[in-house]
């Protein structure tokens, strides 16, 4: 009997433990794990009783809010779904994305001044109340933005070269997050992919936009000068075979300084110049002004690249250094990168939060401006911006002048290598060159001729920036 008592005592025992150690791991360990799960209801009832933060636009304009009806889910309303790009949306069946997953527990209330307070609420299941988030988003800009963009496909964006403030961000084919609920497998499932960031999150081939990085690293190698002249309007340059031509220049100038080179948009000109720099040094400045690292951001970004390959050959070379060849790149990138010349060879770090607040304006964390890399020096900034003054005042970016007003900038229409699509068209621009304040990137999906299409709304943008008070 006393043995029969024993076993079953230690039987009773083990079986405690184990559901001990079962309960540890579940509660604690796993925890985390399971309430994330989207198919936890405990987590959607949750969601849903929470009055997730504001994110609002800079000048306080409401992008997004919860309301209640007569029950006590919440539902998310967005004042101006144009901007989904950037807010994103938030979900119980599908998630986050955007701002909303970016500040997704602050929106939530979990960080905050008072976090026994709201410990508290939770445990009294009083409504948790989430905290605010401003952008750096000037609406007015942005409504420009929106409507010069139109239902192009492609992005837009300006922002402020010395501290890296994003103020307009455009992108077509964009969504409404509020009817995201009934339409997210078709938009996922679209061609058009308008859940994707354009600007952020597109790569593209730049085109002659990017002669400005092979200008830039060229002139601080030292290998060429500003008075340095090429007679290159009718040459033709071999490359391991392959014919390089100018094609761009005036039928009757054929000798120019680097400054027309870069604004008729010589190709053999910056093709030697890539070629002069060599793979390695080539390479350095890529990663100097950002290309093969992923930029730091609150929302998702693509990395540019300089080429798919692990060796670069010199016809890749000689491509990549007028803008085409195996470059893919992003808006954001080379916005990053005029904003680098801007900026007397800084280029700032990029960033769309302006600071978190709570709801009666307590602010709890703002954003500070920090210099991402410094790719090159003052004095060869100063250069280029004097160049692209010029390319805007004598060279086919004219279609971006304003009057009264320097503005620096660059075209670019990068072929895609079928002579039956259409090339995209970009703008790369700064205003004022003296003192740029903002920074601008036009690309037009299949839109032509830079020049023609993406340089007039550059111009338009930069125009009702200039207006605006400091």
């Amino acid at each position: 009997m006393i043995d029969s008592i024993n076993r079953t005592a230690r039987i009773l025992s083990f079986a405690f433990i184990a559901v001990s150690l079962g309960l540890i791991y579940w509660q604690f360990v796993r925890a985390p794990e399971l309430l994330a799960r989207p198919d936890n209801p405990r987590l959607v009832e949750e969601e849903q009783r929470i009055d997730r933060g504001r994110i609002l636009a800079g000048d306080g304009t409401v992008l997004a809010r919860s309301e209640f009806g007569t029950g006590r889910s919440a539902k998310r309303v967005y004042t101006y779904p144009l901007l989904a790009s950037v807010t994103g949306f938030h979900s119980i069946r599908y998630g986050t994305a955007g701002i909303e997953a970016s500040f997704n527990d602050a929106l939530r209330g979990l960080t905050g001044p008072d976090p026994l307070g709201s410990l508290r609420r939770e445990l009294l299941h009083e409504r948790q109340v989430g905290l605010d988030v401003r952008l750096t988003i000037d609406m007015e800009l942005q409504k420009t933005a929106d409507r010069l963009l139109g239902n192009r496909t492609g992005g837009i964006i300006l922002l402020d070269p010395k501290t890296g403030a994003v103020l307009a961000l455009a992108s077509r084919p964009t969504f409404d997050p509020n009817t995201l609920e009934g339409e997210f497998e078709q938009l996922r499932a679209s061609p058009a992919s308008p859940l994707i960031n354009r600007v952020t999150q597109g790569l593209y081939p730049p085109g002659s936009i990017f002669k400005t990085v092979t200008l830039a690293a060229a002139l601080q190698e030292g290998i060429v000068s500003p008075s340095d002249t090429f007679n290159d309007g009718q040459a033709v340059l071999h490359v391991e075979g392959f014919p390089i031509r100018c094609n761009n220049n005036p039928r009757d100038v054929n000798t120019f300084d680097l400054a027309h080179a870069y604004g008729w948009s010589c190709n053999i000109t910056f093709a030697r110049l890539g070629v002069k720099l060599g793979v390695n040094r080539y390479e350095d400045y890529a990663r100097r002004f950002g290309l093969g690292e992923r930029i730091p951001f609150e929302l998702p970004v693509a990395v540019s690249q300089l080429s798919r390959d692990a060796r670069i050959t010199q016809v890749e070379l000689a491509s990549a250094a007028f803008g085409q060849g195996e470059l893919q790149v992003t808006p954001l990138q080379m916005a990053l990168i005029a904003a680098a010349v801007a900026n007397d060879g800084r280029m700032p770090q990029p960033h769309v939060f302006s600071e978190i607040r709570t709801r009666d304006g307590q602010v709890v964390r703002r954003a500070q401006a920090a210099t991402w890399r410094t790719p090159i020096s003052p004095e060869v900034a100063r250069q280029v911006r004097q160049i692209m003054g010029i390319s805007v005042n004598d060279g086919w970016a004219r279609t971006a002048r304003i009057q009264g007003v320097q503005v620096g900038g660059k075209t670019g229409t990068a072929q895609l290598g079928d002579d039956e699509t259409e090339p995209h068209a970009w703008f790369l621009g700064i205003a004022p060159v003296d003192d740029p304040r903002f920074v601008v990137v036009v690309l037009i999906e299949h839109g032509g001729e830079g020049s023609v299409t993406a340089a007039p709304l550059a111009r338009q943008l930069l125009q009702a920036a200039l207006a605006r008070p400091r």
